[in-house]
């Protein structure tokens, strides 16, 4: 009886995990379009992925990664550019990464190329 338990909270957790991201977001990473997915998560203010959920959505080169990465930059570039205040970002738990000088990487879009 104790292991039928375990395999039931297993699951849960496997399905809570799965919910945690959209259908939009898991036909991306199945099409393998990662600079539309990372993109996507920039531009909602999303955090972004790295590389080890990157690599459990199916991502299998550091190509692919930099793919993301490109498009997350790009993403977010967009979300902060059109943020007159902190007050104004649309997900409220990404208001301190727009802020001039702020960066989360050491590479920023300039020096990227973008």
């Amino acid at each position: 009886m104790e292991c039928n338990w375990r395999s039931l909270i297993c699951g849960l957790l496997i399905a809570a995990c799965a919910a945690c991201t959209s259908p939009y977001e898991e036909n991306l990473a199945h099409d393998r379009q990662w600079d539309k997915l990372g993109s996507y998560h920039g531009e909602q203010g999303y955090r972004e992925w790295d590389e080890k959920e990157l690599t459990r959505r199916g991502a299998l080169s550091e190509t692919d990664y930099e793919a993301y990465r490109a498009g997350y930059l790009k993403g977010r570039f967009e979300y902060c550019s059109e943020k007159h205040t902190v007050d104004t970002v649309i997900n409220p738990g990404y208001p301190n990464d727009c802020r001039e000088g702020k960066s989360s990487s050491s590479y920023g879009l300039v020096e990227r190329g973008y």
